[in-house]
């Protein structure tokens, strides 16, 4: 690794790159008494605002995706939820419980509902309406309605969840640029803090807290090539 790039580790993720970029910024500031450090600091400070940026595009969008992740469950669980409590409601319409009709919206019984995926949404809501719109006279107008609306309610949230994930997917792609110009600022540091103190190992050390790159405490790249 003494010549590889250290940062390209998928357990390094964004904001701990840039945590550890902030430090090292810090501790040059901090050790730059004659103003020696600047040609390191420049570079370093230049590189971390677009990376900054990106994250900030990512966190954005990946919280409005969690924010329509929510809103689809939450749907579900009402959605669930109105066809366990409407469900005797439904066979007293269609001639109870054993009768072909009924069997139409619940071919599966109950636990089609309460265990009903994401995959399998769309599926159901296109039958429910084909079904609410066949027995529209016997279920009566309130919950004919309501069968008949799921579905459409359905493909607005799901179509702004996916196209949601999508954003998300997109501004993680663009980061990539913004990143690698990071960690190849943040080599050219540590390759000039060794040629400035060569061979003083705990000297260079001092600006370069590597732990802070990952998330819990384990053997980095340098300590490995260091304790070899």
């Amino acid at each position: 690794m003494l010549f590889g790039n250290i940062f390209d580790d998928k357990n390094i993720t964004p904001n701990y790159l840039a945590r550890f970029t902030d430090d090292t910024i810090a501790k040059l500031i901090q050790f730059n008494t004659h103003s020696d450090l600047d040609t390191l600091l420049a570079p370093l400070q230049s590189a971390i605002i677009p990376f900054r940026g990106e994250l900030g595009q990512v966190d954005t969008s990946f919280n409005s995706q969690m924010g329509k992740t929510a809103t689809v469950d939450e749907f579900i669980t009402a959605f669930t939820a109105y066809m366990k409590h409407n469900y005797v409601f439904i066979a007293a319409a269609l001639g109870g419980d054993k009768s072909p009709e009924f069997k139409e919206f619940y071919p599966k019984g109950k636990t089609e509902y309460t265990n009903i995926t994401k995959t399998k949404m769309e599926t159901v809501m296109e039958r429910l309406k084909t079904v609410a719109d066949t027995y529209e006279t016997e279920l009566g107008t309130a919950i004919s309605t309501k069968l008949q609306g799921f579905q459409s309610e359905w493909a607005v949230l799901r179509g702004s969840q996916l196209q949601q994930k999508s954003e998300v997917k997109i501004n993680r792609s663009e980061r990539t640029d913004a990143r690698r110009n990071l960690e190849m600022a943040l080599l050219k540091t540590i390759h000039q803090i060794a040629q400035k103190f060569p061979g003083d190992v705990e000297k260079c050390k001092v600006f370069f807290d590597f732990h802070l790159l990952f998330g819990v405490h384990h053997t980095t790249p340098v300590e490995e090539e260091i304790e070899a």
